[in-house]
């Protein structure tokens, strides 16, 4: 990953996309309430692949609720063959949005462009948080809010082909929004 400026840089060069659809939500039960399920609070106290701990409201959407479960390690079944090692309460919510402010990192030539790599980005981020450190995608995800950026779109790490979103709902603008259904 580039410098912090290098980034800073970059995301000014960097045109966005934008993107209109329905998302799927997982969220631990304690957070289903509607108005917490696009707040962002969760993110903001445990923190995400975008957003350190404490730092600032983040919601994370994929395109498919498996995938979904996958993301938060929750047990599902692989070819019929279920292991249950534990499971908790989750709620699985569709979520309406239009964003217009979206940076791709499923656009690979995006990524060279910031000077990281799909292996970077998707790296295990509870080894940075041990340390008491910042992940390089941590950095891109506060640099990338901090310039403006409304959502980053970025591959799983489970399902290649499937996309998740990272949404930073502070700044969203007046055309944008994030709606539970």
């Amino acid at each position: 990953m580039k410098s912090e400026r290098a980034l800073k840089t970059a995301l000014t060069r960097i045109r966005a996309v934008s993107l209109e659809g329905t998302a799927i939500r997982v969220v631990d039960e304690e957070w289903s309430d509607p108005r917490d399920v696009v707040s962002g609070v969760g993110a903001f106290t445990k923190g995400g692949r975008f957003n350190a701990a404490g730092t600032f409201r983040t919601v994370y959407l994929t395109e498919d609720s498996r995938n979904g479960l996958r993301e938060i390690n929750y047990p599902v079944s692989a070819g019929g063959k279920f292991e249950v090692l534990r499971a908790w309460r989750v709620t699985v919510v569709p979520v309406e949005f239009r964003l217009e402010r979206v940076l791709n990192l499923c656009d690979f030539h995006l990524r060279i462009e910031l000077g990281t790599d799909r292996d970077e980005i998707l790296q295990n981020i509870e080894l940075f948080e041990a340390r008491g450190e910042e992940a390089p995608s941590q950095t891109l995800g506060r640099v990338a809010r901090k310039n403006g950026w409304s959502a980053i779109l970025y591959p799983s790490r489970h399902t290649p082909k499937v996309g998740n979103l990272a949404v930073f709902p502070d700044n969203l603008g007046p055309d944008e929004y994030l709606r539970p259904q």
